[in-house]
């Protein structure tokens, strides 16, 4: 499983491990070298040296200490029973360390909520929605691209402060990652559109499963819901065949020269892909 590291934190220590399905994180407190020696004497910048039979492990110029540790533990397998698992789905893992994680309701913490849910009416961006909502930010993501995915092919992501800091256990690839937001864009599924054309029926209007790069995706199936903001859509819901599905969409009732808006997308992630109709 590739596990996507970005450094936007606070110094923490991460140990990550997956035994299986089960995915555990342990989250410890740090201190800088320079400032471990002896608890009795003075250190130059004033305050005495933190103690160093406190110290555990040490990474890098970080020393490690367990007082204060966070640990958790989720099996995968069962959270495709998620009542909000799905297409395209980001996983949020929250912790009581690292940036924005003061102050934060401990109930956070036990809950592993989809993205995606949460900011479907408002449309919030994941940083506005973390900072002006929750006021705290996750430390992590759990990426399922699609309901069907194997979890070995979904995608972890962590905010650390350094990978020097970080260690893991099991099968896991890691990658650095400029940001969290980056790596769910560039990992996740979208819906385009393909050239529609025109029938008997009214406007055939295909659509198909792609990559983040325009590559088309043929070994999954989703089902993809459209809205329009006019007009009649035979379909709003069609589960793809081999990546690829279609409706038809007729105009009837609408005057010449109106312009109408189809959208596609998954059920938690609306319009991935735009379609502008010109009524004749």
């Amino acid at each position: 499983m590739k596990l996507h590291l970005t450094t936007k934190n606070t110094p923490f220590a991460l140990d990550v491990t997956l035994d299986g399905s089960v995915l555990s994180f342990r989250i410890r407190n740090v201190m800088q070298r320079e400032f471990v020696g002896d608890p009795t004497q003075d250190h130059d910048s004033g305050g005495k040296f933190f103690d160093e039979s406190l110290i555990t492990e040490w990474r890098g110029d970080w020393g490690i200490f367990d007082e204060g540790a966070y640990q958790r533990s989720l099996d995968l397998e069962k959270l495709k029973s998620h009542a909000e698992f799905g297409d395209h789905a980001s996983f949020m893992l929250y912790a009581p360390k690292g940036w924005a994680s003061e102050g934060a309701r401990e109930s956070l913490f036990d809950h592993t909520p989809n993205l995606y849910v949460a900011t479907l009416a408002s449309k919030m961006d994941a940083q506005a929605y973390h900072a002006t909502v929750v006021q705290a930010h996750p430390i992590g993501h759990i990426l399922v691209p699609f309901k069907t995915s194997e979890f070995t092919d979904w995608l972890l992501g962590f905010n650390v402060f350094d990978p020097a800091l970080v260690k893991t256990e099991g099968d896991l690839d890691t990658e650095p990652c400029v940001t969290l937001a980056l790596a769910r864009m560039e990992s996740l599924p979208v819906v385009r559109f393909t050239p529609s054309v025109e029938s008997g029926e009214g406007l055939i209007v295909n659509f198909r499963l792609e990559e983040s790069d325009g590559q088309p995706i043929t070994h999954h199936e989703a089902e993809i819901y459209l809205d329009s903001t006019a007009g009649f859509l035979r379909d709003r819901r069609v589960m793809t065949v081999e990546g690829a599905g279609s409706t038809v969409f007729k105009t009837d009732g609408l005057s010449s020269g109106a312009e109408v808006k189809i959208k596609v997308g998954f059920k938690y992630f609306s319009g991935t892909d735009d379609l502008v109709v010109s009524v004749p």
